[in-house]
C-alpha cells in the first residue's frame, strides 16, 4: 500500500501501511479503503463486522533488541485496549502462529527499512527508534 496516499504519514501499527488478507473470519481481501481505515490500525471492533465480538482486537509490537542477524520483538495482544496475552519472538519468527508470524515479519521489514533510512541519513551512525504497533486482522 502506498503511504503517499495520506497527507501526513501516520504512525501505523506495523510502521508502514500494508495490504493483505483478513483472517479474522474466512480469508478475505478487503478493499484498499477498508484496509486503510480499519485493518492497518487494529482495534476495529464495532466498526468491522468480520472481527469476532470477543478476544484480542489488536496486537502491539516493540523491538527489544537487534543485531546484524536477529531482531527480538515483544508482542502484546489487546482486547478493548487492555493487555490479554503477550510473548517474545525472534526473527525469522518461525515458531509464531501463522497470522502473528505474518504480522511480525511485516513489522520487522518496516522497522529495518526505517532504520536503514535513519542510519543512512545520519551518515551511518547507530540510531534506534521507539516503536509501538497494533493490528488485529490484516496481514
Amino acid at each position: 500500500m502506498d503511504p503517499g496516499e495520506w497527507i501526513h504519514s501516520p504512525r501505523l501499527p506495523l510502521i508502514d501501511p500494508h495490504r493483505g488478507i483478513c483472517k479474522a473470519a474466512d480469508p478475505f481481501e478487503p478493499d484498499e479503503q477498508t484496509q486503510r481505515d480499519l485493518c492497518n490500525w487494529g482495534c476495529a471492533r464495532g466498526r468491522c463486522q468480520r472481527l469476532p465480538r470477543e478476544g484480542a482486537d489488536a496486537v502491539r509490537f516493540s523491538v527489544l533488541s537487534e543485531d546484524d542477524a536477529t531482531l527480538r520483538v515483544a508482542y502484546i495482544y489487546e482486547e478493548d485496549c487492555a493487555p490479554v496475552d503477550h510473548g517474545v519472538a525472534e526473527d525469522p519468527f518461525e515458531t509464531a502462529p501463522d497470522t502473528l508470524r505474518t504480522q511480525l515479519r511485516a513489522f520487522a521489514q518496516s522497522y529495518r527499512r526505517h532504520m536503514d533510512h535513519f542510519q543512512s541519513s545520519r551518515g551511518g551512525e547507530n540510531v534506534s527508534i521507539a516503536t509501538e504497533s497494533s493490528s488485529a486482522s490484516a496481514e
